[in-house]
């Protein structure tokens, strides 16, 4: 079956209607009357942008944080899921291609149809790739639905406050200290107070510490010489065996209107337990030069790294139950958070779902915890393998990469394709 770009985002649009409506076992009148949300990042404005569209929140749905400074730096992430762009569209009312020249510019698609991997080797000359092979995707130029678009961060978040100028949802530049400084913003007169933030505790809730932090390098890349694994609208995962610890890569399809010259995108990422006495500013350098190694051995170099290079230390969250948000809040940011960010490429496909099954959820009277922690159940158990694979077995899986990549990355990463890419 062929589709038209019109019937895409039809069919895109049901996909997720259905996906939603697994999650929201009835419909009752909502409690609130208005919502007031703490931050701005991805999460944060699909969550408003999907709740402004009812009647009863159009004009109570208000969203407070410091204004946005956009950067070259690529600080977050980078890797827009092909799901991803369908949940975001779905909620601004929009199709991919709207939502990708806003973010990527004009002319541009970033895109990767396919993922391939192998494990990548240091040496004296350079960094040498064993046997590539694909695990999303068929094995020429893979299906047309996208799996992934390339794009900085603070641009899409950007981006989709562009494209809520015209909504109802209502913006306040102000950074929230507390539960009664964000309660004293809201529209209505029984507001859901959302913690969209980086801070846990903002609205009272008490967290553990985390067990694992990851570690992670990245950086816009430019071309040179493109040479194998380097292929045309295709990812690449290069893993790089370390220290007892598999340290993943990615390199996928770029676009930036602040850095044109980059049309790749590299990560180095590594999940070390938290009271392991890393060395941190050792991981960042060595990881550094991996991604440099890995680059280079693609015809790639980094573009204007002062300005662009990111090294970041995030905590995971757990994979497993976490306590509930507290009664009139919805801790939003650590519902849809799950496992290590930044090594599985699912933190903005996570953050778009948990904001729309979130939204809704408080729409048709559910509770949006549990509707958003079993929406992302299948992510998180995605994450969790993934960490086992490259930390608790990274010998094993060493071996069946060189072996067979297709073997080794059967389950659950080529079997969970349909939680990646775009439904058309």
């Amino acid at each position: 079956m062929t589709l038209n770009l019109d019937d895409r985002t039809q069919y895109r649009d049901h996909c997720v209607d259905q996906f939603v409506g697994r999650h929201l076992p009835k419909v009752s009148p909502s409690e609130y009357d208005s919502a007031v949300i703490a931050g701005n990042g991805i999460g944060a404005q699909v969550f408003a942008a999907q709740l402004a569209k009812h009647p009863q929140f159009a004009g109570k749905v208000t969203i407070v944080a410091p204004p946005l400074v956009e950067s070259r730096r690529l600080i977050n992430g980078v890797s827009l899921r092909g799901l991803a762009a369908d949940f975001i569209s779905y909620a601004l009312g929009i199709d991919h291609s709207t939502l990708l020249e806003v973010i990527a510019g004009r002319g541009n698609t970033p895109v990767a149809y396919r993922q391939t991997a192998s494990m990548a080797v240091r040496g004296r000359d350079g960094v040498r790739f064993t046997h590539r092979a694909t695990w999303h995707g068929s094995r020429g130029n893979g299906r047309s639905e996208p799996v992934i678009y390339g794009v900085r961060n603070s641009r899409l978040v950007g981006g989709i406050r562009e494209l809520l100028t015209d909504s109802s949802v209502r913006f306040i530049d102000e950074k929230v200290s507390s539960r009664d400084h964000l309660r004293g913003f809201a529209a209505g007169d029984k507001p859901l107070l959302v913690n969209a933030t980086t801070i846990p505790s903002l609205l009272g809730t008490t967290v553990g510490k985390p067990k694992q932090l990851v570690l992670a390098v990245q950086a816009p890349l430019m071309p040179s010489s493109l040479k194998e694994p380097a292929e045309a609208a295709t990812a690449f995962a290069p893993l790089i065996r370390r220290e007892g610890i598999i340290d993943v890569g990615y390199i996928t399809p770029f676009s930036d209107p602040e850095s044109p010259r980059s049309t790749w995108y590299g990560i180095i990422a590594r999940v070390v337990d938290a009271d392991s006495g890393f060395d941190k500013e050792r991981e960042h350098r060595i990881m550094v030069e991996e991604l440099e190694g890995v680059a280079a051995g693609m015809g790639l170099t980094m573009d204007d790294p002062e300005e662009t290079l990111a090294k970041a230390l995030v905590p995971a969250s757990p994979w497993g139950k976490i306590p509930p948000s507290q009664p009139g809040t919805l801790d939003l940011k650590r519902m849809y958070s799950g496992g290590a960010p930044c090594y599985y490429a699912d933190g903005m496909v996570s953050s778009a779902i948990g904001g729309v099954v979130g939204a809704q959820a408080i729409v048709t009277g559910n509770d949006p915890d549990t509707a958003i922690r079993n929406a992302l159940r299948p992510y998180r158990w995605h994450n969790f393998l993934w960490w086992i694979e490259t930390t608790k077995i990274p010998l094993l899986a060493d071996m069946l990469m060189r072996v067979s990549v297709r073997t080794a990355m059967a389950y659950p990463h080529s079997a969970g394709l349909r939680l990646w890419r775009s439904a058309a």
